[in-house]
């Protein structure tokens, strides 16, 4: 099966305002709503939501259920409670993990790393395990990715995709200790943004707008930048028009990434020169005027994108954004109007059937601590600096699972964990909010699950996208929507391989289990 997915309604809630019609009207009255603020004796400039709520999870209720209010009606009646939630954040509830440090001198983290997204699903009305998806500043193309894929496949008819991302001091002394923040909001450097926006995808027709197609990738260059030349961002442009049947000149509007780091802003340029030559389409950005809201940047940016077009009228054929994230993330997305003379996603045609299985086999593995980093040392060549169990089981088990296997045109990789990067969690959160003192950069949230991916695609460069997913619930349920997705790609023909993992640091034994889907 492979059916139309559409955009049935958006909804956003940023610095700018809490619906569309408010964050317009800023936007076109030229309103740059920026604040400051104070962490460790400075401050720093940021967009926040416009809400004075003292409270985190108050704010965040509210501006969830603004959004809602925008996505809820699109939903028939019979479904709503049924539909499934998609949750794109690199941050999650770190911000209300942070406040309950401060009031009570203890630290105190979820059992499960993805345990908002059920308090998500609960504001919004919707039932069911929600899935989510953190994989820095590409968080909501990855979530979106899954949903259009559940409903391509004819798995889901509908489903919520939420990017949300609030103020929280771990990722803010993450990137000041990186030295990626600007000083002002003129200033060349990240400035951070609140946001929480979401679309409702559909089998059937909504908005005018239809999702056309959607690639990711990871780039080993470096955990805070592109490579310069821009080859892999160009990839995966070039990936994400043929899905679509596209050629570049056929792209009628463009949002860039932006962000305001040099380094990224190169990489982009040299990819958007190879990708369109001298010839690039019209460009929007939304960055200046929401700040760069991260994980929930795709879907903020999308959403005052489509918003803003229908304000004005416009009516470009082909739209394309392009992300990209701390760790290596990449993204690209392509908006078609619905009057378009293409099918959701064109795929390469291949000889299996639709209901075959990909062929699998699998690995398990539980070492402890010592023997997790001697075996991750031995496979790298040497010590993984900043990279906690999660990394070395990712790498250990990838490893095992590939044992003897050719490398293939392309491997994904998703992995699921519930307790994530819970000790590099605890120590950045000790330093800020018991201690007052300046954490290690690389330890905030948005890293370590990042981090993983660049020694894995060093090592096995055929590995171009690397995706987790925090878990909430049962593990056996995740696992099997990992091989959903797993067999939906490679009926596709979008990757060769894909491999599936559940990962699962401890305090001192460390499990993990592995699967490899191919053909």
């Amino acid at each position: 099966m492979n059916r139309p997915v559409y955009i049935a309604a958006l909804g956003h809630c940023s610095a700018l305002g809490s619906d569309t019609g408010t964050a317009l009207a800023a936007l076109r009255a030229g309103t740059r709503p920026s604040t400051r603020h104070r962490l460790l004796d400075r401050d720093w400039p940021c967009y926040r939501l416009p809400f004075d709520d003292p409270d985190w999870l108050t704010r965040a209720r509210r501006a969830v259920r603004h959004v809602g209010q925008a996505l809820m009606p699109a939903l028939p009646t019979a479904d709503a409670c049924r539909s499934a939630l998609f949750v794109a954040s690199s941050s999650l509830q770190i911000g209300a993990i942070e406040e309950d440090a401060r009031k009570l001198g203890t630290i105190s983290l979820p059992t499960d790393a993805a345990a908002f997204s059920a308090q998500l699903a609960q504001w919004l009305g919707i039932g069911g395990t929600p899935w989510t998806f953190s994989t820095t500043c590409t968080s909501a193309l990855a979530a979106l990715d899954a949903a259009a894929t559940q409903i391509r496949h004819g798995h889901l008819e509908h489903a919520v995709v939420l990017g949300i991302e609030l103020a929280n001091d771990t990722t803010l002394a993450g990137f000041a200790g990186l030295g990626l923040l600007a000083d002002t909001p003129e200033g060349a450097g990240l400035v951070l943004g609140e946001a929480v926006a979401g679309v409702v995808l559909s089998a059937q027709p909504g908005t005018g707008w239809q999702l056309a197609a959607c690639r990711l990738g990871v780039d080993s260059h470096s955990p805070t930048g592109p490579s310069p030349d821009g080859r892999i961002i160009a990839q995966v442009i070039h990936a994400a028009l043929d899905d679509a049947r596209l050629t570049a000149a056929e792209i009628d509007l463009l949002k860039p990434h932006g962000g305001g780091l040099s380094a990224t802003a190169d990489a982009e340029a040299n990819a958007l020169d190879a990708v369109f030559g001298t010839q690039d389409p019209p460009q929007r950005e939304y960055k200046s005027g929401i700040g760069h809201t991260l994980g929930a940047s795709g879907l903020a940016e999308l959403t005052l994108l489509l918003a803003d077009l229908a304000q004005a009228g416009a009516q470009p054929r082909h739209i394309l954004l392009d992300l990209i994230g701390f760790g290596g993330s990449i993204g690209a997305l392509v908006i078609s109007a619905d009057t378009a003379a293409h099918s959701s996603l064109h795929t390469r045609e291949l000889d299996v059937q639709p209901d075959a299985c990909p062929a699998s086999h699998a690995t398990q593995l539980e070492l402890d601590s010592k023997t997790l980093s001697a075996r991750a040392r031995a496979l790298h060549g040497a010590p993984l600096r900043r990279a906690g169990a999660l990394t070395e089981a990712c790498l250990v088990g990838v490893a095992d699972i590939l044992q003897d296997r050719p490398p293939t045109r392309s491997t994904a990789v998703l992995f699921a964990s519930r307790s994530g990067p819970r000790h590099a969690f605890t120590t950045v959160l000790a330093d800020l909010c018991l201690r007052g003192e300046d954490p290690m950069p690389f330890d905030f949230l948005a890293t370590q699950a990042a981090l993983a991916a660049l020694p894995m695609q060093k090592m096995w460069p055929d590995i171009d996208y690397v995706c987790h997913l925090p878990i909430t619930g049962d593990e056996v349920i995740h696992l099997q929507r990992m091989m959903q997705l797993a067999t939906a790609w490679l009926r596709e023909g979008r990757h060769d391989r894909v491999l599936c993992g559940i990962v699962e640091p401890g305090d001192d034994r460390h499990r993990a289990q592995w699967h490899c889907f191919e053909h």
